[in-house]
């Protein structure tokens, strides 16, 4: 399961965005589409919030974010993070059973790379905090979020899974 971590450092996600490699690969199915590293996935098909699968410990408790390190572009990105999604406290039973569940602190928002903007990646990664439940408040803005602070705060470690996709705006 190595392969994550390889995919994640050559799309350069790690460590400018994601500070530690994931263990695991997150299990990713949006609109039919199995989701594999770097697949590049159209808008059309990221409209809903994608089913999240993972073989869990049934005790723990698991926290999921998605963000866009690439807006307004790779080149130019002026409020990055976007953050597109952000679900906190997730039971142990719903990432088993691909259940969308947890406390909805960002709902999810679809990906919408504005035109001319070239390629977005798109991260997700799962945390695990046996034990215990993180207090995130909600989030009132998308612009700017930070990966790496929000882990410090709420001290968490590298994250258990961790995939990421590509998609653009078909007017380039």
């Amino acid at each position: 399961m190595g392969d994550i971590a390889g995919a994640l450092q050559s799309a350069e996600l790690i460590p400018s965005v994601l500070p530690a490699a994931p263990k695991e690969k997150l299990n990713l199915i949006f609109d039919g589409i199995n989701v594999e590293p770097g697949k590049e996935i159209p808008i059309r098909n990221l409209k809903n919030a994608p089913r999240v699968t993972l073989k869990v410990d049934p005790e723990s408790t698991f926290s999921l974010i998605m963000i866009d390190p690439d807006n307004l572009s790779r080149k130019n990105p002026s409020v990055a993070e976007w953050l597109h999604w952000l679900v906190v406290n997730i039971p142990a039973s719903n990432i088993l059973e691909g259940i969308n569940g947890g406390q909805h602190q960002q709902p999810y928002g679809s990906p919408a790379p504005q035109p001319r903007t070239g390629e977005h990646r798109y991260l997700l990664v799962l945390f695990e905090h046996q034990g215990r439940r993180l207090q995130v408040p909600k989030y009132n803005t998308r612009a700017k979020f930070s990966l790496k602070q929000f882990m410090e705060k709420h001290k968490l470690d590298a994250p258990l899974a961790a995939n990421y996709f590509i998609s653009k705006n078909e007017q380039q």
